[in-house]
């Protein structure tokens, strides 16, 4: 059934009667507003009755925001004329629709007329909506930067649910987040800002808890609690002028770990979120996860072409200028050259190559994926501790068994990650001296510790958080190791890490 004006001519009804008998609403209007043409989907819909309908401003269901896209699509160039978006609509029988609302202008006459085919998200409705948004996020792979993409994602989500903004945020090796595309941030670049300076880390959001179990939380009333909360406060701030208050958090993931965390964010007053919602809000979040995952392929791949070119030219030119200058000392010595300031310029040169050698040798190491796994944990620490004692004035050790230890290599990236950042506490807080490294095992155990020479400290009046104790705490806990520190001001610091051996045949740990 449908209900026309008489103003239309034949072959405009002959096409609208032809359309309009489907299950979704159908109906023209005119540069006015004014319906011309309506049918019995449409007047559910919008909660008229078809008579009423004609002649009436059917716009004044629609949010003031769709209306202005709706008269924008009126008013733009033919070419451009057509548009599509997520609307909740308050019908005149007083209940609220979702409603995917595609608008496209007929130019059969001089006076441009709107059609504007709704579809009702319920149903199948609800899939299609689904499946065309993911059609449209699977294109903006490869038309960007990360940043771009993840933004064009969240854009979507932005125009085809409830939701008035959303952010994408990516963890990385060290539980921090940075962000990784938003869309509806008053102050993108604040936000962004504030990420980062805050140094927030994915375990400290309040309501996390079953995102980091791999499961969608709808976290009810998270603007109140995140502006009470220490750690979010400063970047909900930045979201002051956004009417929210219910967030959406669901996992970004794969192969079981969460890499990043998807967060739409509800209007205040809004209904809870529908089953259709949270499946586009989970569909799109994979879709991310795919973006986020290839980034790091690419990364790496870049990190080995890297490595190997400082490796092939800038390593081999290094190490040439050391034997140059060692060579340079020798024969120095051998002719008795007794020229003190040319002496020390030699022997300053020596230093400064052989230092620089070691940077780059480590930082060839770190560019390298899997030289970890290669090379082994004494060989990984080795290399860091010649670099920081050759650019800092610190003098690291590194003692440990030939035979490499067995720990698993996820254990032995987090044993590394953890004994890095307690030699970088060393050099960056400690004022040591000294400071030794020890990597041992017995039958059951390794343990790895980092003692320093330096001013000590309380260990119980250091804020949470600060000298990265949190982070490596977390990943101790993470490979069923014991984190201890041991302080105390004056008399240096020790951090010492005990994880036990992987079981063996024979039932003991091991080496190989």
């Amino acid at each position: 059934m449908t209900a026309s004006s008489p103003d239309l001519i034949v072959g405009e009804r002959t096409f609208l009667d032809t359309i309009g008998n489907t299950g979704d609403g159908i109906v023209l209007i005119d540069a006015a507003r004014v319906c011309l043409f309506a049918n019995a989907a449409a007047s559910r819909i919008l909660g008229l009755p078809l008579p009423e309908l004609i002649g009436a401003d059917v716009l004044n269901c629609f949010p003031e925001a769709d209306r202005a896209r709706i008269d924008g699509v009126i008013g733009t160039d033919p070419a451009d004329r057509r548009g599509s978006f997520y609307s909740v609509l308050a019908g005149a029988d007083g209940i609220e629709r979702e409603v995917f609302t595609s608008a496209f202008v007929l130019d059969s006459r001089q006076r441009p007329q709107c059609v504007l085919l709704l579809r009702e998200l319920v149903g199948e409705g609800a899939r299609d909506r689904t499946a065309a948004v993911m059609a449209r996020a699977a294109g903006l792979v490869g038309t960007g930067s990360t940043e771009e993409i993840l933004s064009g994602i969240a854009a979507l989500v932005v125009a085809n649910s409830r939701a008035l903004a959303c952010g994408i945020v990516v963890v990385g090796d060290d539980r921090q987040l940075a962000v990784g595309g938003s869309d509806g941030y008053p102050a993108r670049k604040l936000s962004r800002q504030v990420w980062t300076a805050d140094a927030v880390v994915i375990d400290d959001i309040p309501g996390i808890e079953p995102v980091l179990d791999n499961e969608l939380s709808v976290l009810i009333d998270g603007r109140r609690r995140w502006e009470a909360d220490p750690v979010m406060a400063p970047f909900t701030a930045t979201l002051a002028d956004v009417d929210w208050r219910d967030v959406v958090l669901v996992p970004v993931s794969w192969d079981g770990a969460v890499h990043g965390v998807f967060a739409a964010y509800l209007p205040t007053g809004a209904p809870a979120p529908t089953e259709s919602d949270l499946q586009l809000y989970t569909e799109l979040a994979d879709q991310a996860a795919v973006v986020i995952a290839y980034a790091r392929v690419a990364a790496a791949d870049e990190r080995t072409r890297l490595a190997r070119e400082l490796h092939d030219s800038v390593s081999q030119g290094l190490f040439s200028m050391n034997m140059h200058a060692r060579a340079a000392q020798i024969s120095l010595r051998k002719t008795g050259n007794t020229d003190a300031g040319l002496r020390r310029s030699v022997d300053q040169l020596a230093e400064l190559t052989k230092g620089t050698l070691a940077e780059m040798r480590a930082l060839i190491f770190e560019l390298r994926p899997g030289a970890l796994a290669e090379e082994g944990l004494l060989a990984a620490v080795t290399k860091q501790a010649a670099a920081l004692t050759a650019r800092e004035q610190v003098q690291f050790t590194v003692e440990g068994p030939s035979q490499r230890i067995a720990v698993g290599s996820a254990a032995e990236e987090h044993l590394y990650r953890i004994t890095c950042e307690a030699m970088h506490n060393v050099v960056k807080h400690a004022r040591a001296r000294t400071a030794q490294v020890r990597i041992g095992s017995d039958t059951t155990h390794v343990t790895v510790t980092v003692t320093d020479d330096g001013i000590g400290f309380d260990p119980d009046t250091v804020r949470e958080g600060r000298l990265g104790l949190t982070t490596m705490a977390q990943r101790a806990a993470l490979i069923g190791a014991e984190f201890t520190l041991t302080s105390t001001p004056g008399n240096g610091a020790t951090v010492e890490l005990r994880i036990p051996l992987p079981r063996r045949e024979d039932g003991t740990g091991g080496q190989r």
